[in-house]
Formats: structure tokens, sequence, C-alpha cells
């Protein structure tokens, strides 16, 4: 049996300048089921053309091709699979997106069309390597947890397959890939590495709980330095761990640096997500984590207001962001933070207010979200519930497009305040300070050339009155490069 797994092919334009990463879980499939089949995965988002791309590497002749996706991504594997169904092989859809609605995809008019064979519901590794040895054996698709198939013109959906003993998961296969350049962060070559799985905080906007429940599960850690030198071993020179919540578990995360040092791979430039009570609740982690090679850290602040961290579930979790930014700046990490706005409650100095914060912070990457309803999460349910939902298109639920209402804003004007701190923020001040031209200097100067030009023709435009800043807005609004706006 021959194999094909594939990303989404849509980005959001302005995030991918800064880093684009080759797709973990696929590759991580591909070592868990690479003793069945023969298996290929395809990150197509570093594509100009991953269309033609696809229509040329169908010919290969696969059985099964699976399409990963997040809800915002969900629209665009259906020609893909389209043209997967054309070529004659079977379809199989996982992912977030996937596995959160698959009993409303089993009713769209996609997999009554046929475009939708398989869905493979939460962890792939279990699921899709029992579902090859099914279809090898001739087994009944019944005993497969985890599994949604097709029978006749229906779906039947098996119960959910536990979540998994991360021991007994096999490391990613690298050499699946049939993409290997493209993937950068800062200029540098980079790769993933995931480390956990899972977290047990309660924030009413993630789809976390939906996918693993409320766990986290820990890779061993010679199992990780070992993902890390095949890492390195295929070119990275950078490495991200994406797990949901590293942080979690504060003590542990002091070990992995201790160990990243002690196996001599502190040469390597490492990048995580993590949250601000953990970051911010000990110096000692921020200085073993530098010590270790980590040189950014997405932060997740989410808001300045008790009164919205209490609505999106965070709590207290957010009391330590100037400790954590602190900590960072203190060991010259890039600090990039999340903060969200458009939350039930928001003005326009409500949304402002983050802004200020990020200032206050002097953030070096801030990233203005709009609160999102993200499908089966608290969220949504409490945000239909006050009718604050404005658009059901899942093509813009990438945490950059309004598409809610507040008690005071127009979904009009969240955005279009969003837009405009996303420029603003990086005026004269924000040059002389950021960490980024020193820690990427390439990078930054490459960046600066781009786009400083750019912002002098819409200052230049503006003062002669020629365009509007609504103009831009629209203008940046039908491109999709949301970070744009005018300094």
């Amino acid at each position: 049996m021959k194999v094909l797994l594939l990303s989404s092919p849509v980005v959001q334009p302005d995030f991918d300048r800064i880093a684009r990463i080759p797709n973990y879980g696929l590759v991580s499939i591909a070592g868990n089921i690479d003793d069945l089949c023969t298996v290929h995965v395809a990150d197509i988002h570093a594509l100009k053309d991953p269309k033609d791309y696809l229509a040329r590497t169908l010919r290969r002749g696969y059985d099964l091709v699976g399409l990963s996706c997040m809800s915002f991504q969900y629209h665009a594997i259906l020609p893909l699979a389209k043209m997967a169904k054309k070529s004659g092989a079977e379809t199989v859809f996982g992912g977030y997106h996937p596995t959160l609605n698959y009993k409303e995809i089993a009713r769209s008019e996609e997999a009554g069309a046929g475009l939708v064979d398989y869905i493979v519901r939460g962890e792939g590794e279990g699921t899709f390597r029992e579902l090859i040895l099914a279809k090898e054996d001739g087994h009944d698709l019944r005993d497969v947890a985890g599994l949604s198939y097709r029978v006749g013109g229906k779906m039947v959906h098996n119960p959910a397959r536990p979540v998994l003993d991360v021991s007994e998961i096999r490391r990613p296969n690298r050499d699946s890939r049939l993409i290997t350049e493209g993937f950068q962060s800062f200029g540098i070559p980079i790769d993933s590495v995931e480390t956990s799985r899972g977290c047990t905080n309660g924030c009413k906007f993630c789809s976390i709980r939906q996918m693993y429940g409320l766990s986290f599960r820990r890779y061993p850690f010679d199992r990780i330095l070992k993902d890390i030198r095949d890492a390195e071993a295929h070119g990275a020179r950078s490495i991200f761990f994406p797990d949901d919540n590293i942080t979690l578990d504060v003590k542990r995360m002091e070990r992995l640096c201790d160990a990243i040092i002690g196996a001599g791979l502190d040469h390597l430039r490492y990048k995580v997500q993590a949250s601000a009570r953990g970051i911010g609740s000990s110096r000692r982690l921020v200085e073993k984590m530098a010590e270790a090679g980590f040189d950014a850290v997405f932060l997740g602040i989410e808001n300045t207001s008790k009164e919205n961290l209490k609505f999106l579930g965070k709590g207290t979790m957010s009391n330590n962001a100037d400790k954590a930014v602190r900590y960072m700046q203190e060991n010259g990490m890039i600090v990039s933070a999340g903060m969200i706005g458009g939350n039930p409650a928001d003005d326009a100095n409500d949304m402002w207010a983050n802004f200020e914060l990020a200032k206050k912070l002097k953030v070096d990457i801030p990233i203005f979200y709009i609160n999102t309803p993200y499908p089966k999460t608290e969220m949504r349910r409490e945000l239909e519930e006050m009718g604050l939902i404005t658009n059901n298109d899942y093509r813009y639920y990438d945490g950059l497009h309004a598409n809610l209402k507040t008690k005071h804003l127009s979904a009009k004007e969240v955005q279009y305040i969003t837009w405009q701190m996303n420029a603003r923020y990086y005026d004269f001040e924000w040059f002389r300070y950021t960490r980024v031209k020193k820690l990427y200097p390439k990078w930054f100067l490459k960046e600066s050339l781009r786009l400083v030009p750019f912002y002098a023709r819409r200052k230049l435009n503006l003062a002669l009155g020629r365009r509007k800043p609504r103009d831009y807005f629209r203008e940046d609004l039908e491109r999709g490069e949301l970070c744009k706006g005018v300094m």
C-alpha cells in the first residue's frame, strides 16, 4: 500500500514570513505506519502552486491520501481531496477540524459527494495504523477506535480512541518528506520536536480539551534528545517545540533544559510557546532556557482585563506576564506575545489597552489576535447564547479575522482597530529596543528593506490625499495580510 500525507496549503502570509514550519503531526504518523506501507509526506504549504505539485505527485499512484487541517484550512483541502479521488485513491481527513466536526462533515455535501472516505479522529498514530492493518488484512473496520468510515452513502462513526501512551509512539520519519526546502524561522532552517501532549488548563477558547481531554503526557527525555538529533541531521539549525503547554510542569522543563545542555545540543536555537504563568513563576527556569539555547518564546498573555481573563477561562494565569517578559528580556530572548481583543465587553479603549500593555512591556513581536468562536468550544456556546457571532464561515477562523461583534463594537470596528494596532506598534522606539535585530540581523535587515519603503509609500499617499486609511484597510483585508495597517 502507498500512502501520501498532505498538509493544508493555507498559511497566514505575515506569520509565514517570520516562520514557516514543517508539519510535525504528519511525519509522526509516517513514523508509526512506515513498517506497514510506503508513506510520503508533502508539506505543500511551502509551495507557490500546491495543486500543480499534487497533480504531478499523484501520478506515483497512491492508495490512501491523508489530508490534515484546522478549521480555517478546511475549505482548501476539499479540491485536493477531489484530485486524490480522481487519481483513484481513497481519502482520509484528520486534524483538529475533522476531529471536532466529524458529524457535520459526514452530513455535508462534500462527504455526500464522496470526497471523504475516512475520518481519523484525535491522535492519528494509532488509528491510522489500525486502518491500514484492517485494509491489508481484510479486518472489520468496526474494530478501529477513533475512525469514521463510509458504508454505502453514509458515514459510520466508531467509538472514540482513548489518548495514546506517548511512550509507545514511535519517533517521526523525516525521511518520508518529499519537500525539504523552504522551512525557516528568521531565515534559519527549522524543524519541530514534540516533548509533551495536552494541557489541563480550562481556557474556554481552546480546542485542545476536545482533542485530548484534560491530559498532560510527557515524552521520555532520551526520546526527545534523539528526535532533536534527527531533526539536526535533516538540516535543522533551529527547533520549535509545538507542545500544547510545555511549561505546565516547570520542574520538568528545567530538567529538559539540563538534558539538552548535557547532551551537547545547546548550540541549536530553540523556540517555544508557553504560558505567562509558567515562565513568570521561575527566574531560574528562564535562565536555564537561555543556557540551553532558547532564544524566542511566544507568550500567552491574552488580555489586560480581569473580567476578560475570566471570560476566556484564564483565571489568574496571566498575572505573571510582567515577570515573564522581564525574565526573558534579562536573558536576551525575543518576546512574542498573544493578546486577545474583541471580547464581549470590549469597547475601543479596552482593545487599545492590549496595545498599551505590549508597548509598556516592550514586546518584540505582539500578535493582536481577535477572539474567535472555534467549533465545539465552551466559548462558542456562550457567544452563541449572547448573539455575538457574526460569521460562521470557517475560512476566516484564523484568529486574525473578526467573526463576532462585542456589546459596544461591530465586527468591522473590531477588525479595523486590530489592523491599526499591528502597524502602529512598530515605530522608531521599537526599532531601537527590539532583540530581533541583534539575534537575527540578516533577516531583520531584509524585512526592514521590504517594509520601510512599503510604509513610506503609504504615508506619502495619505499625506497627498491620494488614499485614506480605510482604503488600505480594505486592501489588506482582501489580501489576507492583516498585520499591515498604516504607521
